[in-house]
């Protein structure tokens, strides 16, 4: 759905002095003041070695939008599945060049499936069906040819997650890019629709077909490909596709808009995500940087994204994690970081500065823009329901308004988003 930003000439600031408007534009204010361009817009994580290792997308050939740079940019996103930000890319460091090039390297995935004579690599949909592979602890086999060498099981130990998530790769190149790749797609695309931000949607769903990834992920890696805000330079879809009007709903988001919304309003995807559109339609961007569009909720998304992914916020060491008091220009609804102590925020500091430096090499460094968020948004196509990790135990602090609420929505909230950054922990 379109919305169409209808501005007047009084400021943002001005019109939003109260409500869930003042709540977003505060976010929104602290997202381009403190995360953008320092977390975000510089060089996106998927092209820094540092966060990623040999995943990395080269830069030059992702402006240019080679085959080669697309799957691997559309593999990398799609790992960001049910867990933290920080836990996948340090997994994506861990990998060996050689595990890359079986989830991430078109050439390789292309040469292993013709040359595999397993019956269900004949089609997409008899792959998605047949194949059967699993996981067990370190093994991984299958029964239609069990002990065989096969890529599908090269790439399930690889993830080293559910056993199905090696299927992931040969689904996307039998699905997509068997018959002509993301540049016929695109062309298919732009001759089917005029519209910009209509033809967004449309590679959504295209993209969203692969095997275990869905609406949430397709988006990620549409909006990618299509929002110069999010990656100056990066971009090769656009102008010819828009992906502005784009919104990632992931579980902190969700949370976000639940938090901000009267009670009982529809918590689906599509719901959710109109809901920010019609805030960003009341929010000029301009006002905040000069070179960004008016209207972008994928922008004001991200802005949510930033500010209420208390992982992420730790592991940069948002200087907020220190503060004794709430800033002046804190949205306290939304702020992760508002119900801790003094002393726990320093605690909590010191292990996301060990995890950090475990993770990141000498200096831990994290750069670039996370293009999403961390949960699914409904189970992906063709993958089971998730599985809810426990609480954290130990003595908890005195509960804000804000996190008795969460408490009690925390069931309706996992049955339509899925769980994943800080399901279960805020």
């Amino acid at each position: 759905m379109v919305i169409a930003a209808n501005l007047d000439s009084v400021g943002t600031e001005r019109r939003a002095r109260s409500g869930a408007l003042s709540e977003v534009v505060r976010v929104v204010r602290w997202y381009f003041e403190r995360a953008y361009g320092a977390w975000d817009g510089l060089v996106p994580f998927y092209c820094d070695r540092e966060t990623v290792g040999w995943f990395a997308v080269p830069p030059r050939s992702l402006a240019e939008g080679t085959e080669e740079a697309v799957f691997r940019l559309f593999v990398l996103v799609s790992m960001y599945q049910a867990l933290r930000d920080e836990v996948i890319r340090k997994r994506q460091r861990g990998l060996r060049r050689s595990e890359v090039r079986v989830l991430g390297d078109l050439r390789a995935v292309r040469r292993a499936i013709f040359k595999h004579d397993c019956p269900a690599l004949a089609s997409p949909n008899a792959f998605e069906s047949d194949c059967d592979v699993w996981k067990d602890g370190g093994a991984v086999d299958c029964a239609r040819c069990p002990g065989a060498r096969c890529h599908v099981k090269d790439a399930t130990a690889a993830f080293n997650r559910m056993g199905d998530m090696g299927k992931l790769p040969s689904s996307a190149w039998l699905r997509l890019w068997k018959e002509g790749g993301s540049q016929k797609i695109l062309a298919d695309v732009c001759r089917q629709e005029r519209r910009p931000t209509r033809r967004a949607d449309l590679l959504v769903e295209r993209y969203g077909s692969v095997y275990r990834v869905g609406r949430k992920l397709a988006t990620m890696f549409v909006s990618a490909l299509s929002t110069p805000a999010l990656a100056p330079g990066l971009t090769p879809w656009f102008p010819e596709v828009d992906g502005n009007e784009l919104v990632v709903v992931d579980t902190n988001v969700a949370r976000a808009v639940d938090d901000l919304r009267p009670a009982g309003e529809s918590k689906t995807y599509d719901a959710r995500a109109s809901w920010i559109r019609e805030q960003a339609a009341r929010i000029d961007l301009r006002e905040f940087r000069d070179d960004l569009p008016r209207y972008s909720p994928r922008l004001v998304q991200q802005a949510l994204y930033a500010f209420c992914s208390k992982s992420n916020r730790l592991a940069r060491k948002d200087r907020c994690v220190t503060a004794s008091h709430l800033c002046s220009d804190c949205a306290p609804t939304l702020c992760p970081l508002a119900g801790m102590s003094a002393p726990r925020k320093a605690r909590r500091t010191a292990t996301s500065a060990e995890a950090t430096g475990r993770c990141g090499g000498s200096n831990g460094r994290r750069s670039g823009c996370s293009v999403g968020g961390d949960s699914l948004d409904e189970p992906a196509r063709g993958a089971p329901g998730n599985v809810r990790a426990g609480p954290v135990g130990g003595r908890q602090p005195q509960q804000t308004p804000r996190q008795v609420k969460r408490a009690t929505e925390q069931t309706s909230l996992a049955e339509s988003v899925g769980e994943g950054d800080e399901a279960g922990r805020l």
